[in-house]
């Protein structure tokens, strides 16, 4: 500060600024100016963060996309064919991909439920849960899938899986 006083002139300059009632009144004014300037760029920043429309989550798009993904690489016909035909070391196998390519569509907290259902007879084919003892969400999606063939041959099912979020 001595320096810029001894260059410029300054110091001696804003000592009789602020010592003069004009000086004193020139320094409220400044404040009054500062102040209502924070006053309303936190103003403007409230009503933008009011305005801004929510955010709805998406996710079931993403997983019956995923479910369409299964289906287009046979990995559906498998898990039915498997259980149809008592192959339990293939159920295991198909029911873990099926998981994981859900939990992959899914957010971190995403939770879900799948079951198969005969089409024609309307009976959940036993062995075709998946998380069945999950509790559901307050908000669950229900995505229905129809399969109407296994491997070419006609064999109608619907796979029934109910997504949500957790806390």
């Amino acid at each position: 500060m001595y320096y810029l006083s001894v260059k410029f002139g300054i110091g001696d300059k804003m000592k009789k600024l602020c010592k003069s009632k004009k000086g004193q009144l020139f320094i409220i004014e400044a404040f009054i100016a500062v102040s209502v300037m924070i006053i309303m760029v936190t103003a403007l920043y409230e009503v933008q963060l009011a305005t801004q429309p929510p955010i709805e989550p998406n996710f079931h798009e993403e997983v019956y996309t995923s479910i369409q993904a299964l289906d287009k690489n046979g990995y559906l016909d498998a898990f039915i064919y498997s259980i149809d035909n008592g192959l339990s070391a293939d159920v295991i196998y198909y029911r873990n991909i099926i998981t994981q390519a859900i939990y992959g569509a899914l957010p971190d907290h995403g939770e879900f439920k799948l079951n198969y259902e005969d089409f024609l007879t309307s009976l959940i084919v036993t062995g075709s849960w998946i998380n069945e003892y999950l509790t559901l969400g307050d908000t669950v999606v229900s995505i229905d899938y129809l399969i109407t063939e296994v491997y070419g041959e006609y064999a109608p099912y619907t796979i029934h899986l109910q997504v949500w979020l957790k806390g």
